[in-house]
């Protein structure tokens, strides 16, 4: 277990998988949870990938599951077959050598950002805290244009406009979940301060949009007037709270250019405490107003 700098370790969770009680890791999850998603979106059966693959649909089926590894040799094609592209089917590679090594991933923003799209697919609780920025699924496609891309002199053109693709299919995901997650968002007042000198119009739009978002069931979304370390401006919290098809809890923070997927216990539940405290001080977007700031600073 544990966890290592742009790293992402491999968790285990029990999990009831049909046939009693057994253990799932994160790694198996990711590609288990990758291929699926992936076959389904693409419209094939899992006869038509067995019959593509040479396989069995028991074999296949059983791979879904998580009841059978999938061979490392074979998880290529198999991801292919299913629709997935050649990235991430690089990520998944990555993760199966990693698995049978016994070692932890080690993996990239890219490869986070991946993982934890994938978790707000499945997972039932989510936390989202960000003190300068607006969290990537409920930005508006301006404040992404205008805010983000300036912050990031370093990413090309064609990275921000992938960049902006990710967060809009983030967002679809959790629109369309047939479910109701529960989904808390903290915002630093930073991050409004800033967009509102930028552009009163683009402040009030994105404030709007922030707004509808808190009236979908399961969102809450509320802003923190008061300044957090920089050890402590931003990390995600996730939590499988009985969804079957969700991998153990983790927590993901990142600074520069190092990220982490941490799953430790101990860790998770510091961070936990963490959240509690922050998110007791912050102010429901329905009620908050910055008038009176405004004032003071005036």
């Amino acid at each position: 277990m544990g966890v290592c700098d742009s790293g992402w370790s491999i968790a285990r969770r029990s999990t009831n998988l049909g046939a009693g009680m057994a253990f799932e890791d994160s790694g198996g999850w990711f590609l288990k949870t990758m291929v699926r998603k992936h076959r389904i979106a693409s419209g094939a059966t899992q006869q038509a990938i067995a019959d593509e693959l040479f396989y069995s649909p028991d074999t296949i089926r059983a791979w879904e599951l998580g009841r059978a590894t999938i061979p490392l040799k074979m998880l290529a094609r198999y991801a292919k077959a299913c629709g997935v592209n050649d990235e991430i089917i690089g990520y998944m590679v990555q993760v199966a050598i990693a698995r049978r090594e016994g070692k932890p991933v080690e993996a990239d923003m890219r490869f986070n950002a991946l993982f934890m799209s994938l978790a707000e697919e499945f997972f039932g609780s989510f936390f989202k805290f960000d003190a300068t920025f607006i969290p990537g699924p409920l930005q508006l496609k301006e404040y992404h244009d205008l805010i983000v891309r300036p912050a990031d002199p370093e990413a090309s053109d064609d990275e921000s406009k992938d960049g902006w693709v990710f967060k809009e299919a983030r967002r679809i995901a959790l629109e369309d979940r047939p479910d109701q997650p529960m989904m808390s968002f903290l915002i630093g007042e930073a991050a409004l301060v800033h967009l509102r000198r930028f552009s009163e119009e683009l402040y009030q739009k994105q404030m709007a949009y922030l707004r509808k978002w808190a009236k979908r069931p399961g969102v809450s979304i509320r802003i923190l007037r008061e300044p957090v370390p920089v050890r402590m401006s931003g990390f995600s919290i996730y939590q499988p709270e009985d969804m079957p098809r969700a991998c153990p809890p983790f927590v993901y923070t990142e600074i520069a250019d190092t990220s982490w997927c941490i799953d430790d216990p101990d860790r998770i539940a510091r961070y936990d405490e963490l959240r509690k405290r922050l998110w007791k001080m912050a102010i429901r977007i329905e009620v908050y107003r910055d008038d009176d700031r405004r004032d003071r600073m005036a």
